[in-house]
């Protein structure tokens, strides 16, 4: 069966790039974001690798697109964050972050999240991340997902490489930390509607 993905703040489209490759051509890949720029960065992506199962759109995640509700076999919630994960990379980040302003990281992640859970097919698979290690963007919004709404947390485990041993992976989630694991911060969780 051809599977309908959408990435819904995807640019520059290598997360719904690798999802398009591991559909073989089938299915389609539908890759959201805010912006003309950043979809037109998606695009370059797209014509370079010449993927025909895969669009972009500028979408805002904020408002419910009611043209896919329910419609998705799997939706990528890769959300706007703190970027804590990646300070390594871009260390201006500590001049920018203020307690105030992840509180509104918080609650624009959630009003994103709460659009993208109606996108899910029953069945279907919600995967949640971002580059930050701030728990309240992480874990919390994670459990925040399976408090409100039908979704299941999913078992993780098979899906890492043999060495990375994360307790929470049984949990449908993983942080990994700049220092522990040899990459930037970065959280996934996975969850499959009911």
């Amino acid at each position: 069966k051809e599977q309908f993905v959408m990435d819904l703040c995807s640019a520059p489209g290598g997360k719904s790039l690798y999802v398009a490759d591991q559909l073989k051509g089938s299915g389609r890949v539908l890759s959201r974001d805010l912006t003309e720029y950043k979809t037109d960065l998606i695009e370059d992506n797209i014509d370079r690798v010449g993927f025909t199962n895969m669009e972009s759109e500028v979408f805002d995640a904020r408002v419910l697109d009611e043209e896919h509700i329910e419609a998705a076999d799997i939706v990528i919630a890769d959300v706007p964050c703190s970027g804590l994960g990646i300070m390594g990379k871009k260390n201006d980040i500590k001049y920018h972050i203020s307690e105030e302003g992840m509180k509104d990281l918080v609650k624009l992640q959630r009003e994103i999240l709460a659009n993208a859970v109606q996108y899910v097919k029953h069945g279907g698979t919600l995967i949640y991340s971002t580059c930050t290690i701030n728990p309240a963007e992480n874990e919390e919004n994670f459990r925040w997902i399976l408090d409100h709404f039908e979704f299941e947390a999913v078992d993780i485990t098979k899906e890492l490489p043999k060495d990375l041993k994360i307790e929470t992976a049984q949990e449908g989630f993983i942080q990994l930390l700049p220092g522990i694991h040899p990459c930037d911060g970065f959280f996934i969780g996975k969850l499959r509607r009911k």
